[in-house]
């Protein structure tokens, strides 16, 4: 059995007896085998990177790697990396801020960053989590990753 915990904030892990070398590793050093992983742990995990792939299409997940505010640019990151590509930052600024229920403006800009000021976002109201439970908030349209 295997779970999958998506969140944007871990705790440094200590090694116990039956795991002598725990740590955190990128992905991809597991997936281009830098990393050797124990029985059948690299299939389950490479079915967890799938799961999370496809989370982010239909659910306002990304978002709450960002922090309460964040710009489109910060936002395209985390599909970006989540994804393993790049997306078009224009096409991908229309779909973020043109999906119904995702994303609202702060009326606020950035400061102090090189380039030019860019807008502040947060997630619509209907798309936040309350009182501490995840938000079961769908995407419509969802985003859909480049295919292969």
């Amino acid at each position: 059995m295997a779970h999958l915990l998506l969140a944007p904030n871990f705790p440094v892990l200590s090694a116990g007896s039956d795991a002598e070398h725990a740590g955190w590793y990128p992905v991809s050093q597991v997936l281009n085998g830098e990393v050797q992983l124990a029985f059948d742990h690299e299939r389950i995990l490479a079915d967890a990177l799938e799961r999370a792939k496809s989370k982010l299409e239909y659910s306002p997940l990304a978002a709450a790697f960002c922090g309460g505010e964040f710009t489109v640019a910060q936002l395209r990151a985390v599909y970006e990396a989540v994804w393993g590509t790049r997306l078009d930052p224009r096409n991908f600024h229309r779909k973020a801020t043109g999906t119904p229920g995702f994303l609202e403006s702060t009326g606020r800009m950035t400061a102090g960053d090189a380039g030019r000021p860019a807008a502040l976002f947060r997630l619509a109201e209907t798309a936040r989590p309350t009182a501490g439970q995840p938000t079961h908030a769908v995407l419509n349209p969802p985003f859909m990753r480049p295919r292969d």
